[in-house]
């Protein structure tokens, strides 16, 4: 399983890329993603239980065949077992199939589509390299360790991720994070995310630990690699969509994430000084 690691110059806390602080858990019957007008997320994903081997293993076995036949097939089983697995093939469905779409699984319960990152999974294999990539985007950005769940805007040059010209996601201004990578690839899965808030470039930090925090949690065997700040590694076009880089691999199928001021703000509005003195002690 692939660890965490950190390329920056220092790791500090930094609330604002936490996408949580002080947002009340979602009930258990709660709905987690919307795609309406804008490609609004609510995350909450629980990272202990996303990065367990059995869990990646099972997302793996996942891709390798139909997802209409794999929900069906010994992976989703072991996801339906237990509570966070039913959230993740939730988020699975919704991230990969468009609205209007859905899919039962053998045990009863049925998930429906929201995105679209991946629609030609339904009838077969998720083989080709750009989907898996999106999916692992998606996903990756729906990860909350804080135990909230909190909305935020997804962006990214994928035509499913356009928002309506009225759309209410425009009031998602506070920039967050870039997530990016393959965690489908069945030889040597990749995860990566970036900083990309405006605070990170006003204190002149490039890390944060609670980006850490969100996406990995208490887990052991995280398997993100955290690359700094976005400016660092990512480029992004006329219309702001990111292209991001880890090593030689470019990734155009990255995903940026938005929040709302308040949300962003949530933290209890940490100034430089603090981040300053967080750092030190690091």
């Amino acid at each position: 399983m692939l660890r965490v690691r950190v390329n920056a110059a220092g790791v500090i806390g930094f609330c604002c890329l936490a996408v949580g602080c002080g947002a009340a858990p979602a009930d258990e019957g709660e709905t987690i993603l919307a795609a309406e007008q804008g490609i609004i997320v609510m995350n909450g994903l629980d990272p202990a239980y996303f990065w367990e081997p059995s869990t990646q293993q099972a997302l793996r076995a996942l891709a390798r065949a139909p997802l209409a036949d794999a929900m069906r097939g010994p992976g989703a089983a072991v996801l339906l077992s237990k509570r966070e697995g039913r959230h993740l093939l939730e988020r699975v469905v919704a991230c990969a199939l468009p609205g209007g779409a859905s899919l039962e699984t053998s045990s009863g319960p049925s998930f429906v589509g929201s995105i679209g990152l991946a629609p030609r999974w339904s009838s077969a294999p998720l083989s080709d390299a750009a989907a898996r990539r999106w999916m692992t985007a998606c996903l990756l950005q729906s990860l909350n360790a804080t135990g909230a769940h909190v909305a935020v805007r997804m962006t990214g040059g994928h035509p499913a991720l356009a928002d309506a010209p009225d759309s209410e996601a425009a009031e998602y201004t506070v920039r967050d994070a870039i997530m990016f990578g393959d965690l489908f690839d069945q030889v040597r899965p990749t995860a990566f995310a970036c900083a990309d808030n405006a605070l990170v470039d006003a204190c002149g930090v490039a890390l944060s630990a609670r980006t850490i925090e969100r996406i990995c949690g208490q887990s052991r065997s995280c398997g993100i690699t955290v690359l700094g700040h976005c400016d660092a590694v990512c480029d992004r076009d006329r219309a702001g969509a990111p292209t991001c880089g880890a090593g030689r691999a470019v990734y155009p199928e990255s995903i940026a994430s938005r929040l709302e001021p308040l949300v962003a703000l949530s933290a209890g509005g940490l100034s430089c000084g603090v981040l300053d003195l967080l750092s030190g002690l690091l």
